[in-house]
């Protein structure tokens, strides 16, 4: 075996040592929170809630936060964050709405200005990630201070492309992409999942993944054990750069506009589906499938509260973060005492005393 594939070994086995991959109970509980919410909604409104139209309206919804939820949940993995992730899907729609206007008016044909249109807004995603990586990952500027200063750069440079309007009036390749589905599931949200899923193999399948994972729960470790820290952050900074680049495309196209100050609030939005789905704030451990979850479980959350609510009460979206927060607290309470009882259990399985320092420290990576 040579160095280099005993060094992927290692790198395994550490990871598998570190139980990323537990029977999670917290998956199963946010699939029965979500059945019980759908179930009941459904119940309360049962002729508009579970229809088609409506379903469908939902799924389109979750496409575009779904995405920036992935993007936040692999800067968290890496024990960092992304505040920008707005920024940089807002930047890099206007910039390809701006090539796309240029071209249009030119007599370009539609069909390579809306390519050439995606294709600057992925290299835009792909520029955002890289300033960010470099600043936490070369830098060691604090990631929490670095993307909040690009979250303020990337916005302004949006402002001053489109002095602070929207940009309306895109390929019809692109709006139709932003309305079109296969069976009742719009392609929106079939990107979604394919994004997704390539997210879970980036994870699980690749070396790439499996340090992203150990630079999360132990960077001087990992760096100990001969990988490049600063490499790994540059690279999941670059990932959610473009996955950010992504979600502004899928908006633009489900909008046909591009605004400099959209989705200002989804930054708090996705930090809640990644904390709601398992991923830990401290870096190392999260699950894809837990963000997904979350993200359904939130949208079908909101959508029925405006519904029982409308023509109730005006504050309906007060509401709505209240549940959300209640639904968190809930999920995170019976989760963590869920962990804390199967140390206990397996301790008492093997005649070991139960007793544990308050204080006491997990262990390190590298033992």
């Amino acid at each position: 075996m040579s160095p280099e594939q005993q060094r992927e070994s290692t790198l395994l086995h550490r990871v598998r040592s570190l139980r990323l991959w537990p029977k999670d109970r917290h998956i199963g509980l946010l699939l029965a929170v979500v059945l019980i919410t759908f179930v009941s909604l459904s119940t309360l409104r049962p002729d508009t809630f579970a229809s088609g139209r409506n379903l469908t309206s939902m799924a389109l919804q979750v496409s575009d936060l779904g995405v920036l939820a992935l993007a936040m949940m692999l800067a968290m993995i890496i024990g960092g964050i992304d505040l920008s992730i707005t920024a940089t899907a807002n930047l890099s729609a206007i910039s390809s709405a701006l090539v796309m206007a240029h071209l249009t008016a030119s007599a370009v044909p539609g069909g390579p200005t809306t390519m050439i249109g995606v294709t600057v807004a992925l290299g835009v995603g792909l520029l955002c990630g890289i300033v960010n990586g470099l600043l936490v990952g070369y830098a060691g500027v604090p990631a929490i201070l670095a993307t909040l200063a690009t979250l303020t750069l990337f916005s302004g440079f949006a402002t001053v492309l489109t002095g602070g309007v929207s940009i309306y009036g895109f390929p019809d390749e692109l709006t139709a992409f932003g309305t079109a589905g296969i069976a009742y599931i719009p392609l929106p949200t079939l990107l979604f999942a394919v994004v997704a899923v390539v997210v879970f193999l980036l994870l699980t399948r690749t070396p790439l993944g499996l340090r992203m994972y150990l630079v999360g729960a132990n960077p001087r470790a990992t760096a100990f054990s001969g990988v490049r820290n600063g490499r790994v952050v540059l690279s999941t900074y670059i990932a959610t750069g473009l996955l950010s680049a992504i979600a502004g495309v899928i908006v633009m196209a489900r909008t046909d506009s591009a605004n400099p100050n959209y989705g200002s609030s989804y930054i708090l939005v996705t930090i809640l589906v990644v904390v709601l789905g398992g991923v830990s704030v401290a870096g190392g451990s999260g699950r894809v499938s837990g963000v997904v979850i979350a993200v359904i479980l939130l949208q079908l959350l909101s959508t029925g509260l405006n519904m029982l609510l409308v023509g109730v009460t005006s504050g309906s979206n007060f509401v709505r973060d209240l549940a959300w927060g209640a639904v968190l607290l809930i999920v995170l309470a019976v989760s963590g005492r869920s962990a804390l009882r199967r140390p206990r259990r397996a301790k008492k399985a093997t005649g070991a005393p139960t007793t544990e320092p308050r204080d006491s420290a997990p262990a390190e990576v590298s033992r």
